[in-house]
């Protein structure tokens, strides 16, 4: 189990990709799967999705994650399901935190044995558990109880047994007090699982150099991980005092840079990272572009397993560009006032008619002459197989009548082709001797 957190503060590695809103559930041990990941189920490895929200003092993370299969410390029996709950209270200054758990009490008492830790009975378990939760957090969670300040008189431990089934269920609610502990902690060095001796896998916060948020005075924090026999789930919003964004007359640019160490290394996760750009803006430029689209104030990232870490994320958005119905709705109101604007937009809608016509006609033209060009190229190249030529010619024929319903060629233009058409295949019936 452990964290799924790589934190630092203030400077922290992170690569977010990101959720929706977090939902509360009037069970917070229940997970409910969200309808975007509904498709992840039967893939390998994690899909991750961002939603970013910069301002021009500050950023709103959203990010979820999911992975379709259960790790290795449950497929392999010894744990049932897992849930964390985290969540800061920023009038105390400190992150509430539930950790729950249900495994096979034999299972993991046996194992428990083999490294070092002998228990007779599950009152004996119970026993030690009561008195010193900080150590099944750090066994069970990777968490170090005395670096985060958890206290022992701010702790609640609550654990039964089922005699028929031997599942224990655990839930260890505490204050976590050393909040820039908290991001720096799994920075240092991976953290592993104590039950299964593993590597969390980390999709979340891994590859960002998020230096310019300021994680120490945050305004928001919320992540929940969820364990299951078929599923590895999470989700974490944060809002923090950020400089990720920054503004220049009409144009707002925001950059996020990518961690050193991670750049050109291979992406190991499914991700994908929207970044909302402020509403009364249009996004103007993404990069990498080969990666990237954008719609309205909205640019989406996408990377998939084996591609590389991109040097840096980078994305521009301006005022919305406006057609001319929107000019001429702008200024309906100045019209009666002033009439000179009458001139002004007349001047525009002909020539933007003008424009639009001599393209359309132009195109008709490079249209027309392609397909005439096609016919006697076919002509040419069949003369000598009638056969061929004539379906071939009908083929094109075919194509002619499309595109004169289409409206890509003038009537005009139709009536020219089936002429040539028709004396086309009449020069191919003399030169072969048909009626």
């Amino acid at each position: 189990m452990g964290e799924l957190f790589s934190k630092e503060v203030l400077i922290i590695f992170v690569f977010a990709a990101t959720l929706g809103v977090l939902g509360s559930s009037s069970n917070p041990g229940m997970l409910q799967l969200p309808l975007a990941f509904a498709a992840a189920e039967g893939n390998q490895g994690w899909e991750v999705l961002d939603i970013v929200t910069p301002t021009l003092d500050g950023v709103e993370w959203l990010e979820e994650g999911v992975h379709s299969e259960a790790p290795s410390w449950i497929s392999d029996g010894g744990w049932h399901e897992a849930h964390s709950r985290q969540i800061l209270v920023r009038s105390g200054n400190y992150i509430f935190a539930t950790f729950s758990e249900s495994f096979n009490w034999t299972a993991v008492n046996a194992r428990l044995g083999k490294e070092g830790f002998t228990y007779s009975s599950f009152d004996d378990f119970e026993s030690h558990l009561h008195n010193d939760p900080n150590w099944w957090l750090g066994y069970s969670w990777g968490i170090s109880g005395d670096w985060l300040g958890i206290s022992l008189n701010r702790t609640r431990v609550v654990i039964s047994c089922d005699p028929v089934t031997s599942a224990i269920f655990v839930e260890i609610s505490c204050q976590i007090n050393n909040i820039p502990g908290y991001f720096v902690d799994a920075a240092v060095s991976p953290r592993e699982i104590g039950i299964a001796g593993e590597k969390l896998p980390k999709p979340l916060f891994a590859g960002f150099d998020l230096t310019a948020i300021y994680l120490g005075d945050l305004e928001i924090l919320q992540l929940y991980e969820d364990y299951g026999p078929d599923y590895r789930h999470y989700k974490i919003h944060f809002k923090a005092p950020a400089n990720l964004l920054s503004r220049s007359k009409e144009t707002y640019s925001l950059s996020l840079g990518i961690s050193p160490h991670c750049i050109g290394q291979i992406h190991d996760i499914f991700r994908s990272i929207n970044i909302s750009m402020p509403s009364d803006s249009e996004v103007i430029t993404t990069s990498p572009s080969n990666i990237s689209t954008h719609s309205d104030n909205i640019a989406m990232f996408g990377l998939s397993k084996g591609d590389r870490y991109p040097q840096s994320i980078h994305v521009t958005s301006g005022p919305p560009q406006k057609d001319l119905t929107e000019i001429l709705l702008e200024n309906v109101g100045r019209w009666a006032t002033e009439p000179e604007i009458w001139v002004a937009i007349g001047t525009a809608i002909a020539a933007f008619y003008a424009i639009f016509h001599g393209r359309k006609m132009w195109g008709r033209q490079k249209t027309y002459y392609r397909l005439y060009k096609s016919m006697v190229n076919l002509y040419d190249h069949y003369s000598s197989d009638f056969q061929r030529f004539s379906r071939e010619i009908e083929n094109l024929s075919k194509s002619v009548s499309k595109y004169f319903i289409e409206g890509k060629i003038n009537d005009d233009q139709f009536d020219k082709l089936l002429t040539r058409r028709d004396d086309l295949i009449d020069r191919a019936k003399r030169q072969f001797g048909r009626d």
